[in-house]
């Protein structure tokens, strides 16, 4: 009996094919870990190759333990001798035992993101560069671009334009700096074995004749120091196994490049191709749907994904009125299918495109206080530019409150070193004073330098400022006041990266959650609105006890499946990004990205999209996304999620007509509301909504309805709750019968 008698017919192909380059195109869900751990398998035990001439490279550390744990199964210890590991950890291992060699110390420390950006500061501060107007993540980004194009300090100086030559300067000084603390970063890790190699090719051929077998894991993903390097390595043997899907390239930001996997045969003629498309995850109508989008895609080796399983139920694609309804349909959704049994909390995932997006679908999980938890990311309250804004309006509510003051004083950098901070606060606390009313007695502060004084005088001004402005900008408008006239967009906005590009659009949901909040609670204040945070946030924690729900972006979901799946913000300008529109290499990564999110999904699919999303502080009209008129009419039912102030619609009306993109054209299924979520019964709008009626609202509880006034969407109810009397409007109240 073989060891692969347990693959399907293309995984033994796999597995077992002779030697020589071998390009495994394995689409999602086709057992590729499978096949490459049985593979290795196979190389041992059935044709003999020693385990310790066999390289394996992943790129996590979880992939290469699982990779492990799989082939001691199949051959037992010899699974040990194995070089199994990521890029890096592979490279460091060469770099230290071939320290000498090279002239490295081989007690070389690895220096991370934090280590790298407090060495950029260093060599700021050298040349005197103020952070505020070159951040260190900025010149650290730039750097590690430099590097993955495989140039060093003086080849980036030759080709720098005008606005890179500072850059150019600073690189040189950051990789002197690494040299005097024998560091490498992880980008050095990469490149330094590479650019060794081609010094001492004899060490090279050691490595060369050591490893008669490479095979690589997630070969869409590598990036040119990672081709090289593979290129290196099989460069003796050709014995060169890579294993990935060209439909799932989604980390172009990180400096993947799809050309890899997509020339494979062009840098090695003779590869053998075997396609894993045989799906062991999804239903035949997810895939069939999946298939449709990514084949308007040019730049891919084509495969046609399909499966031995149930045809499964449409894919629905729900056209919601808002952003915030888009949440609270998704999580009916999966309320109603945990109620009925079909589905537990903990089987479905909600993906969307940036961190942005999880606020709305947080806010409606903690007000049904469904458990959840944040995948790659952390809970939208609790980011670091989110708390950030909040403290300084609650120094603005309460200016006692000494930590948010310590939190922000020097957040943009005002110059406010640890040690102002600190006299400072020892000479408040001397006079039983909080730090505010300190600040307004710096001249009486002992051993304040005099650039810290002016530091403290001009963050008091700004304090003052804003306090000022309470009385006549509104909600939304302060948080506007805040975010710029503290230079916290600035900063931001001149980092220019793209984890700073993700916290500015962050900043932009709470802008647009002030507004919702502002229109639907006219008579609020910024005391009430914080008030209501503060008991938002301080909610228990929800655990993670394996029936949570799953929030992640579409990113973080690769490699990762859930019976029940919702992709959300399907809009035009969101997904696809603004920026990719008119690019079309870029709307093809989309396009993947879309791929990737559709085929998380094993039983069930929903693609929900909004006619308005919350967006700079207003309310915008979207456009569907055209991935969503890519997918074939016969495979999906349509749902229209209508926020009418109360209502959800069974109506089955077509969608009014697009501009840029047609709304989807799916079938019309009349399912019954108890077995299919989001099909709700429908209520007449003047029962509901009638003077003397009693509704309940989420944060205000039950209540009379005492006057009404405007239609539709600009309707404002007044409604009395107990002996406070509140108006509201009806839009985005979220309102339902008592």
């Amino acid at each position: 009996m073989s060891i692969l008698d347990a693959l399907n017919p293309a995984q033994r192909r796999a597995a077992e094919a002779a030697g020589g380059p071998l390009l495994i195109l394995a689409g999602a869900g086709s057992g590729k870990t499978r096949v490459l751990t049985h593979r290795i398998a196979f190389l041992i035990k059935e044709v003999g190759v020693p385990p310790w001439r066999i390289l394996a490279a992943t790129f996590t550390n979880k992939a290469a333990g699982e990779m492990r744990e799989r082939i001691e199964q199949l051959v037992g210890s010899a699974a040990t001798e194995l070089w199994i590991g990521t890029f890096h950890s592979i490279c460091a291992r060469i770099l230290r035992r071939q320290a000498e060699g090279f002239g490295l110390d081989p007690n070389f420390s690895i220096y991370d993101e934090d280590d790298r950006r407090a060495t950029i500061r260093r060599v700021l501060n050298a040349h005197q560069i103020d952070e505020r107007e070159l951040a260190p993540r900025a010149v650290v980004s730039q750097i590690s671009r430099a590097k993955n194009a495989m140039l060093d300090p003086l080849e980036f100086a030759h080709q720098a334009n005008e606005h890179q030559r500072q850059i150019a300067e600073l690189y040189a000084d950051y990789e002197r700096e690494l040299r005097r603390n024998q560091a490498l970063d992880f980008d050095d890790l990469l490149i330094e074995v590479v650019r060794q190699f081609e010094r001492h090719p004899d060490i090279l051929q050691t490595y060369q004749e050591r490893f008669e077998h490479l095979l690589v894991d997630e070969y869409q993903d590598t990036n040119r120091p990672q081709y090289l390097l593979c290129r290196q390595l099989a460069a003796h043997h050709r014995n060169i196994c890579v294993v990935g899907d060209d439909d799932q390239s989604i980390y172009q930001f990180r400096g993947a490049d799809i050309r890899n996997i997509l020339d494979f045969e062009r840098d090695y003629p003779d590869a053998h191709l075997v396609r894993l498309e045989q799906n062991y995850r999804s239903t035949g109508r997810i895939l069939a749907a999946a298939n449709a989008v990514i084949s308007h895609n040019q730049g891919r080796k084509g495969k046609e994904l399909w499966t031995n399983g149930p045809e499964g139920d449409p894919v629905a694609v729900v056209e919601c009125d808002s952003d915030r309804r888009e949440a609270r349909h998704v999580v009916d959704a999966i309320r109603r299918y945990d109620r009925l049994g079909r589905y537990g909390l903990g089987d479905a995932a909600v993906l969307y495109r940036t961190n942005a997006q999880s606020r709305p679908f947080e806010e409606e999980l903690q007000r049904a206080r469904l458990p959840y938890v944040i995948v790659g990311g952390i809970r939208f309250y609790d980011r670091r530019e989110i708390r950030d804004v909040l403290s300084y309006l609650r120094l603005l509510v309460n200016p006692a409150d000494d930590i948010a003051l310590r939190r922000i004083v020097n957040t943009p950098r005002r110059g406010i070193g640890d040690t102002s901070l600190d006299r400072l606060q020892a000479f408040a606390q001397a006079k039983g004073w909080s730090l505010s009313t300190a600040l307004e007695h710096l001249d009486d502060v002992p051993n304040l330098s005099g650039r810290a004084q002016k530091s403290f005088a001009a963050f008091a001004a700004l304090i003052s400022e804003l306090m000022a402005a309470i009385e006549t900008l509104s909600l939304p408008e302060l948080g506007f006041a805040v975010v710029e006239k503290s230079g916290y967009r600035a900063m931001l906005a001149a980092e220019n990266t793209p984890e700073a590009e993700a916290r500015l659009q962050n900043l932009d949901q709470l802008l647009a959650e002030m507004t919702e909040y502002a229109d639907a609670n006219p008579d609020s204040t910024l005391a009430t609105y914080l008030e209501e945070k503060s008991l938002l946030t301080s909610a228990d924690e929800n655990d993670n006890n394996g029936n949570a729900i799953t929030l992640m972006t579409l990113h973080s979901a690769k490699g990762l499946e859930f019976p029940l799946v919702f992709v959300c913000g399907l809009e035009e300008n969101l997904f696809p990004t603004a920026r990719a529109i008119g690019d079309p290499q870029a709307i093809e990564e989309e396009r993947r990205l879309c791929y990737v999110g559709m085929t998380r999904a094993q039983e069930q699919l929903s693609l929900t999209y909004a006619l308005r999303r919350y967006a700079y502080g207003s309310l915008l009209t979207t456009e569907p996304s055209r991935f969503l008129s890519e997918v074939p009419a016969e495979l999906t039912a349509q749902n229209y999620e209508l926020d009418r102030g109360f209502a959800r619609s069974r109506q089955r009306v077509a969608p009014p007509p697009r501009k840029k993109a047609p709304a989807p054209q799916g079938v019309h299924y009349e399912w019954d509301a108890e077995q299919s979520p989001g099909f709700d019964e429908f209520v007449d709008q003047d029962d509901f909504l009638a003077v003397g009626q009693w509704v309940r609202h989420p944060q205000w509880g039950r209540g009379q309805i005492v006057s009404r006034e405007g239609q539709g969407e600009k309707m404002k109810l007044s409604i009395r709750f107990g002996t406070r009397t509140k108006r509201i409007a009806v839009a985005y109240a979220q309102l339902e019968p008592a």
